[in-house]
């Protein structure tokens, strides 16, 4: 005779169990996902929004790059408004210009705005625009050095991975030979060289070649094979790399500038490398200098604190990142190098407390600016005169000493 199959568990207690297995898995893989998304590389695509010219007042004209006109007589353009051309600050546009030519513009601050447009002031253009024009807005940077008025050009840097592309704009008196005193300016964390562009005439101004690099897994940049970033713990050996490209070429005083995480790769430059007594000064902007608590502040910025610590756990465990050798803040105390800091006050991916802790525990070698109401790496946005005043007393004091 055949017995009836008896459970040898509680239904309730099986249930309970069963869920808890669920909930595991689920929180398994959330962890797994954003383990790989805190480092992955991928090629870098920003979204630009379908943007027109819906109006024009005033008298358009093309000045020099370098004149800038009175805000109350300067032409204005009304815009679509979409996320971008509502960001505060300084507005970049680029259109297809004359002959397919691309062409460029620069706008000041929102002016007006309605639920449909934004109004903004024309500080310098390239080439006349239209009504019903599309453009491509930015607040970081498009195309390429030319699109300042600057001559640059374009080199490779050898490297362990290989040859890393870069800009080079020559800061000699003609303006196309390098000069001895040179700045290489890093981007950030899934950048590209493009969110120098706001800041390559200010070093032009000041005769510095700028050499504007890529480093590994960067976009258009050689991959490791791994393909992931290692958040500072080695990309300060590309920037090793565009040190000793720089003195090759004739370089003697050498500044560092870095935006996001391309300030924490120049910060381990100056803890790892045999070359940082080199360094006159670095110029940092919005610069990570710890990872964990940035994992969670993500964690409670998207309600997902729980994750924060498995994060941390599974991203050690898959790609090996090293979160000791990115935490400067650890180190704070044994740098010597002369710093001018930005970091704007309404910064969402580097909260402001984060370098702040830095800047007041180091007043002897850095000079903090806070900028209020700027977004992640875009201090240089809100405040375009007093932000390069800024540099321009830095640079000088630095190179002078």
């Amino acid at each position: 005779m055949k017995l009836p199959l008896v459970s040898s568990m509680p239904r309730p207690l099986t249930l309970i169990l069963l869920l808890f297995g669920m909930i595991g898995t689920v929180v398994l893989s959330v962890g797994w996902y954003f383990a790989d998304a805190l480092v992955w590389a991928p090629p870098v695509r920003r979204r630009i929004p379908a943007t027109r010219v819906l109006g024009l007042q005033g008298d358009q004209q093309a000045p020099d790059l370098d004149a800038r006109t009175a805000q109350a007589q300067a032409p204005r353009l009304t815009l679509t408004r979409n996320p971008a051309t509502t960001r505060p600050g300084v507005l970049g546009l680029e259109w297809d210009g004359p002959a397919g030519r691309q062409a460029f513009a620069q706008l000041g601050p929102v002016l007006a705005q309605t639920r449909r447009t934004v109004t903004r002031a024309v500080q310098w253009q390239e080439a006349a625009l239209a009504v019903g024009q599309e453009v491509r807005p930015s607040t970081v940077g498009l195309g390429t050095p030319a699109s300042r008025g600057l001559k640059y050009q374009d080199v490779l840097v050898p490297a362990e991975h290989g040859p890393m592309p870069a800009w080079l704009v020559p800061g000699g008196p003609d303006g196309e030979v390098a000069g001895t005193d040179w700045v290489i300016v890093t981007h950030g964390y899934k950048g590209l060289r493009q969110d120098a562009l706001r800041i390559l005439p200010a070093f032009a101004r000041l005769g510095l070649s700028s050499l504007t690099i890529t480093y590994r897994n960067a976009h258009g940049a050689p991959r490791t094979p791994q393909g992931v970033y290692r958040l500072s713990a080695e990309e300060w050996e590309d920037l090793e790399a565009a040190v000793r490209f720089a003195q090759v070429q004739g370089a003697r005083r050498l500044l560092l500038m870095g935006f996001s995480m391309g300030g924490g790769i120049t910060l381990a430059f100056l803890r790892y490398s045999a070359l940082a007594p080199l360094i006159s000064g670095v110029v940092l902007d919005s610069p990570p200098l710890e990872w964990r608590s940035l994992i969670r502040h993500f964690a409670r910025r998207y309600y997902m604190r729980p994750f924060a610590r498995l994060v941390e756990q599974l991203t050690v465990l898959k790609s090996g990142q090293d979160f000791d050798a990115v935490d400067h803040l650890s180190v704070m105390d044994r740098f010597q190098t002369p710093m001018l800091l930005f970091h704007g006050s309404a910064d969402r991916t580097v909260p402001v407390a984060h370098v702040e802790r830095f800047a007041h525990a180091r007043p002897d070698i850095v000079e903090y600016h806070r900028v209020e109401g700027a977004e992640h790496i875009r201090p240089w946005n809100m405040e375009p005169e007093r932000y390069e005043q800024a540099l321009t007393r830095f640079v000088q004091r630095v190179l002078a000493d």
